[in-house]
């Protein structure tokens, strides 16, 4: 009889062993089907080594309101309310057709609190109150709020979200660590989709547009080093290349005095590590961070500008200068060279007359750099907070901007209705559209009825192939991809702070860059003689510099190590 139980007790074991692991092994057999790269809703899924969806849910973790993947994200229609800052040249959002399109897609309805200024205020206030929404979309938030409040709770951590329901912008971070970094903050959680950028001729800004007209005329070549770029300037003002008989040319001009320099640093070997970080960068001797503005080189680089707005071939209003000015200057044909993004920017004549530098700036020690931001624009565009009831699905709206199909419906909108693809495989607004703009209406004014990209932020995937600015104009395309092959080996992401590090740095910073801004006018106009550059030296390192190098070292550091 003991014999007969140990025997039962043996298969019952046996029983529970093969149950298990045939369990198991169904479920590793069901997973091995063929996966498309790309689901229903555009989002594109990772598989891992045995074909099995290495993004896919199990149900039971599923909300019940929601569908894990595809459209419609939600089985019933739900709002979500969110705050976003509204273009001048927009309609009302709800207007837009890509959020009318999307709604029908997801299921997701928008209730936008559209805010055209005053936006820090507005977004303050709601904050404090605590009358703010479920979603801050496109509302500026600084790394200051996006600390505080992530760590208060008002805004929710994305990582177990972005993990289950975020494989496209989980897709980035893994292919492009720049992003995650960039994305997490030093206490380990993410709480903003960041605006993420492939495109030269977005990232490469600004660009130096010369006038290809008054060079042939004159019988110049374009300039190719700093010593080129002055001969040239000097002959434009001395030689009337517009053809009026009057000494009205202005050789160099900007929108700011910060777009001319911008256009200078690399030709000192400045801002090798790109232009997030404007005022910091690398010293390839030493290994360590380096404060531009206190570098030998800076100066040198001032000097030269210095030399150039004495001798009248600098804009004299460029300390002034707004965009409304400079299209003029450009439509009374009176501009030589200008920095800026785009050449539209110089007025109605800029694509007639105006082409990109063919090469960098070579300047006086060999340097040859041609700067550009890195992947990560705006970094924290896009926030859920803890009033959100639906997290799940607000994650899965905004994800979808990640993949390339979602990137260009939001930047080009819906196929046949607002874009086409042509035969080359381009595409291009419809010509219906653009083509015909009403009188005393703009370009942006006329796509904000279809898309909602006007002043920029949105987060997205922004490519070029989709995204149909100025920047992307052949002019503006050809100049920076006449650049491309000088920008930086290494391009610095944004580096994350501690709240208090945050809090220190922003207050050095404050004054030691405004201190900055006010002596490097002096030193251009000829108010402060460089002979005082030690003087001025001294003065930033009295307000705090080693402190302030200390804390950024502290990011980059972390940046690093990630």
């Amino acid at each position: 009889m003991k014999g007969i139980k140990k025997l039962l007790s043996i298969i019952l074991i046996a029983t529970m062993i093969f149950t298990l692991v045939a369990g198991c092994g169904g479920a590793d057999q069901d997973s091995s089907n063929d996966v498309s790269d790309n689901d229903a809703s555009g989002d594109e899924v990772k598989t891992d080594d045995r074909g099995k969806d290495s993004d896919s849910k199990d149900d039971a973790d599923v909300p019940d309101y929601l569908n894990a993947e595809g459209f419609p994200i939600v089985k019933e229609p739900i709002t979500l309310k969110a705050m976003v800052s509204k273009h001048a040249s927009q309609p009302s959002w709800d207007d837009i057709l890509v959020w009318k399109e999307y709604e029908e897609k997801t299921g997701i309805k928008i209730e936008w609190e559209e805010v055209s200024s005053d936006l820090t205020e507005k977004r303050n206030l709601a904050l404090a109150s605590g009358e703010y929404p479920d979603i801050f979309y496109r509302a500026s938030l600084p790394d200051t709020e996006i600390m505080k409040y992530g760590s208060q709770g008002v805004f929710i951590a994305l990582n177990d979200l972005i993990d289950q329901y975020g494989p496209n912008f989980k897709k980035l971070m893994e292919e492009n660590p720049a992003t995650e970094k960039a994305a997490r903050m030093p206490d380990g959680n993410i709480y903003s989709y960041v605006q993420y950028t492939e495109s030269d001729p977005i990232q490469i800004n600004p660009k130096l547009y010369i006038n290809q007209t008054w060079l042939d005329k004159l019988g110049k070549e374009m300039p190719t080093t700093t010593d080129e770029l002055y001969d040239v300037l000097k002959t434009f003002k001395e030689n009337d290349p517009n053809g009026n008989n009057e000494a009205d040319e202005i050789p160099f001009t900007a929108q700011s005095l910060g777009h001319v320099l911008n256009t200078l640093y690399g030709a000192w070997g400045l801002r090798n590590r790109g232009t997030d970080h404007g005022n910091v960068d690398m010293n390839e001797e030493t290994g360590e961070l380096r404060f531009i503005p206190t570098d030998p080189k800076y100066k040198e680089m001032l000097e030269f500008v210095h030399k150039l707005y004495s001798e009248g071939l600098i804009d004299e209003e460029i300390f002034t200068m707004n965009s409304a000015q400079l299209v003029a200057k450009g439509d009374e044909d009176l501009v030589g060279a200008f920095a800026h993004t785009t050449v539209q920017q110089i007025g109605t004549r800029g694509d007639e007359h105006f082409v990109g530098l063919t090469e960098a700036l070579k300047g006086p020690h060999g340097d040859q750099i041609w700067a550009k931001r890195g992947n990560i624009g705006a970094r924290g565009p896009f926030v859920i907070t803890d009033k959100c009831e639906y997290p799940e699905a607000a994650v899965r709206w905004i994800d979808y901007f990640y993949s390339e199909e979602g990137g260009r419906f939001v930047f080009l909108g819906v196929e046949g209705e607002s874009y086409q693809e042509t035969e080359d495989g381009q595409y291009e607004f419809l010509p219906e559209i653009v083509d015909n703009i009403p009188e005393g209406s703009t370009f942006d004014q006329v796509i904000s009825n279809y898309v909602p990209y006007a002043g920029g932020g949105i987060p997205a995937l922004q490519k070029t192939e989709f995204f149909k600015g100025g920047e992307t104009h052949p002019v503006a395309l050809e100049a920076a991809d006449n650049m491309s092959q000088y920008t930086p080996k290494e391009i610095w992401s944004k580096f994350s702070y501690t709240l208090e590090e945050i809090e220190e740095r922003s207050a050095l910073e404050s004054d030691i860059l405004a201190y900055v801004d006010q002596m490097r006018a002096q030193f251009i106009q000829g108010k402060v003689s460089f002979s005082e550059w030690d003087s001025y030296v001294s003065q930033i390192e009295k307000m705090g510099l080693e402190r302030y190098m200390e804390i950024y070292t502290a990011g980059y550091e972390r940046y690093e190590a990630d």
